[in-house]
C-alpha cells in the first residue's frame, strides 16, 4: 500500500526528537504511547479492531482522568507536522500567547485555507465568515463559520451558525483565543445559537465546554474509504460503485463526533 510498516517506530522517534517525555505500553492489542495525562493509540490500517473498542478504550481512560486519542497510520503519513503540533497542544508544552495581546482581523478564504492546511489536522473547508488573531503582523489563530441559516423550530427568525474550523499556529496556544473570536462573531452577526462538531478521534470537546457549549449529540462511528494510492479519505457516498470494485480503496472508520451547541438567545 506504499506505507512503511515501521511507521509506529517513526512516531516514537519523532516524539523523542521533539523532546516529549512518554512511555510505551499496550492493552488488548492496542499500541499506546502514554504521556502524563494523555494516551495516544497508534492505529495501523491493517487491524482487527472496531470503533466501539476504541470508544471503550477512551471511556476507560476518561474514568481515570486521562485523555485518549487515536492516531491512524494514514494521518501520520500525510499530516505529520500537524499531528506533532496537536500532540504538543494536548500535552501542554506549547508556547503561550495571551489573546488580549492580539487583534482580530478578517481573513480571506485563501488566507484561511493556507493557515488551516498548515495547522489543522482536517485541513480547511469553505466558509462564509473567517477571522483571525494577529500578533506582531503574524496570524496566530484562525476561526471559520458557516452562513447563518434560518431554522424551522417554532421561533420566527431563528438563525443558527456552524463553527467549522478553529486552529492556532503550530507550537502555540493562544490563551482565550477561541472565546475572543467566538464572541466577536456573535457580536457582529447575532446568531441565536452556534453549533460545532468535535472529532472524537482527537478531541473530548473541552474547549467547547469551557466556552459554554453544551453537548447535544454523540454521532455514531462512520465508515471511511481510504484510497491506498493517494491516502485520501472519502465517505462511501462519494465513491462510485466502479471505484469500490477496484483495489484502490480499503475500509477504515472513525469514532464519530461530539455535536456541541451554544444557545445565545431564547
Amino acid at each position: 500500500m506504499g506505507i512503511a510498516a515501521l511507521w509506529k517506530q517513526e512516531v516514537i522517534d519523532c516524539l523523542r526528537a521533539q523532546g516529549f517525555h512518554f512511555e510505551g505500553t499496550s492493552a488488548e492489542k492496542h499500541t499506546l504511547i502514554r504521556f502524563n495525562s494523555v494516551v495516544l493509540n497508534l492505529v495501523s490500517l491493517e487491524n482487527d479492531s472496531s470503533p466501539h473498542k476504541f470508544i471503550e478504550l477512551q471511556d476507560n481512560y476518561k474514568g481515570k482522568g486521562i485523555d485518549c486519542f487515536n492516531l491512524w497510520e494514514d494521518i501520520w503519513v500525510t499530516r505529520k507536522d500537524q499531528v506533532l503540533g496537536r500532540i504538543a497542544a494536548v500535552i501542554g508544552v506549547n508556547r503561550r500567547i495571551h489573546a488580549r495581546k492580539t487583534e482580530i482581523v478578517a481573513v480571506t478564504q485563501q488566507q484561511a485555507d493556507e493557515f488551516l492546511i498548515a495547522n489543522h489536522l482536517q485541513e480547511s473547508a469553505k466558509a462564509k465568515y473567517r477571522f483571525g488573531l494577529r500578533e506582531n503582523n503574524r496570524l496566530v489563530a484562525v476561526v471559520t463559520f458557516s452562513n447563518l441559516r434560518y431554522m424551522k423550530n417554532g421561533v420566527e427568525g431563528y438563525r443558527s451558525a456552524e463553527l467549522i474550523r478553529f486552529a492556532t499556529l503550530a507550537g502555540y496556544t493562544v490563551i482565550g483565543g477561541f472565546s475572543k473570536l467566538l464572541k466577536h462573531f456573535i457580536k457582529e452577526y447575532g446568531p441565536h445559537d452556534v453549533m460545532s462538531y468535535s472529532d472524537r478521534d482527537w478531541s473530548l470537546g473541552k474547549a467547547y465546554e469551557c466556552a459554554g457549549f453544551k453537548l447535544k449529540e454523540i454521532t455514531p462511528p462512520a465508515t471511511i474509504l481510504l484510497n491506498v494510492n493517494t491516502l485520501e479519505r472519502f465517505f462511501p457516498h462519494r465513491v462510485s460503485d466502479e471505484e469500490l470494485c477496484s483495489d484502490e480503496y480499503i475500509q477504515i472508520f472513525n469514532t464519530g463526533n461530539l455535536k456541541y451547541l451554544l444557545y445565545l438567545q431564547s
